[in-house]
């Protein structure tokens, strides 16, 4: 089990850590690393279904489209590219060949959704006025972290 815990002075209006974005090559052992990306705007969206990658991101990884996706996103409904990548959450722990959407997220490389958080045990508190933020991986069940 690997947890991860950030607190903030204030109560957060959103959650932002780091993270690491690869191609989604197959890791093999003498194998050269692929090319990835480290950022520090990852921000975890729990309305979200699906995980998003900013075109920076595609562009400086160099992603071949894997197919095309639909979603509905602030601006309406969208059709775009998706793409496979390996995704190092801040904890360590890697999530292996996710198939991420391509769109405009603002001021975020990545915009972590549903479907990874409910890989993890997931947990925000505001006790304060301050937000501390924690996630653990893989999920063990219960309310402790």
């Amino acid at each position: 089990m690997s947890t991860f815990k950030k607190e903030y002075d204030v109560q957060a209006s959103a959650v932002i850590t780091n993270a690491l974005v690869m191609v989604a090559d197959e890791l093999k052992e003498g194998a050269e690393f692929p090319p990835c990306v480290y950022t520090e705007s990852a921000a975890w969206d729990t309305g979200a279904e699906i995980t998003i990658i900013s075109p920076r991101l595609v562009e400086t990884l160099g992603l071949v489209p894997h197919n095309k996706g639909e979603f509905m996103g602030i601006g309406g409904d969208q059709s775009v590219s998706t793409y496979m990548v390996h995704i190092g959450l801040a904890n360590g722990k890697m999530i292996y060949n996710e198939e991420v959407y391509c769109s405009d997220i603002d001021d975020y490389d990545l915009l972590i959704g549903m479907d990874i958080i409910t890989q993890t045990d997931f947990l925000i508190t505001n006790k304060d006025g301050k937000t501390t933020f924690q996630f653990r991986t893989p999920s063990e069940g219960g309310v402790d972290l």
